[in-house]
């Protein structure tokens, strides 16, 4: 059991590191061309994977709760980022986006109850950091039912719904970026970087960007 699992680990490392490095590429690549479109498939796989061991390394310790967390909140940004694109034209969710929108709002209660167990641990670091994400989570999934259900179909700064997709695509996507390199922050843990500063850091930085970005791409579909 411990070969599978030290497995699973070098695995979950492999796809992380490779999460890191190839997520740049789409970033950077011109929207929506082959570049951009290849990459980004890429960087989804690499994250499912990503997900997919940290679930099967899963115990009741704080750290490696947070490395399931992160990494459902990470693949639920790829996840939707990927999904929102496709249906940029007109809102036809499938069941599996219904599907990933109701898992989505379970995993940010599941985080809530987790900021509650460090919270019984006195762990004030993990209180905070579940208590981010898990309403972070809960925000996104929620969004999410309300565009499905038709009580919301547009940000009021964005004139249609196929900027609408456009503008949350990027959203998403570097939300998932973003959460991926606080995992990778946090973990790792470098001497020269406070723990607090390693997990708001990049959410400050990267939602910056984000807003950024989006500014430019305001007016395109």
């Amino acid at each position: 059991m411990q070969t599978f699992l030290n497995w699973v680990l070098y695995l979950h490392i492999s796809a992380g590191f490779t999460a890191l490095v190839v997520g740049l590429i789409p970033m950077f690549s011109k929207k929506g061309g082959k570049t951009h479109v290849t990459w980004g498939k890429v960087y989804f796989w690499a994250m499912f994977v990503v997900a997919v061991t940290a679930l099967l390394r899963f115990k009741l310790q704080l750290n490696l709760i947070f490395l399931a967390c992160i990494a459902i909140f990470s693949f639920y940004n790829t996840f939707t980022g990927m999904r929102i694109i496709r249906m940029k034209k007109q809102l036809k969710p499938a069941w599996i986006d219904w599907f990933g929108a109701i898992l989505g709002e379970i995993c940010g209660i599941i985080m809530l109850y987790f900021s509650f167990y460090a919270y019984q641990e006195n762990n004030v670091f993990f209180i905070v950091l579940f208590l981010v994400f898990g309403v972070v989570m809960l925000l996104f999934a929620t969004e999410d039912l309300r565009v499905f259900t038709g009580k919301k179909v547009i940000d009021n700064d964005v004139p249609t719904p196929a900027r609408y997709w456009f503008q949350n695509h990027i959203s998403r996507m570097g939300g998932s970026y973003i959460a991926t390199v606080t995992a990778f922050l946090v973990v790792n843990n470098p001497p020269f970087i406070p723990g607090l500063v390693a997990w708001i850091a990049p959410g400050v930085i990267g939602g910056m960007i984000i807003g950024r970005v989006r500014k430019k791409y305001r007016g395109q579909a």
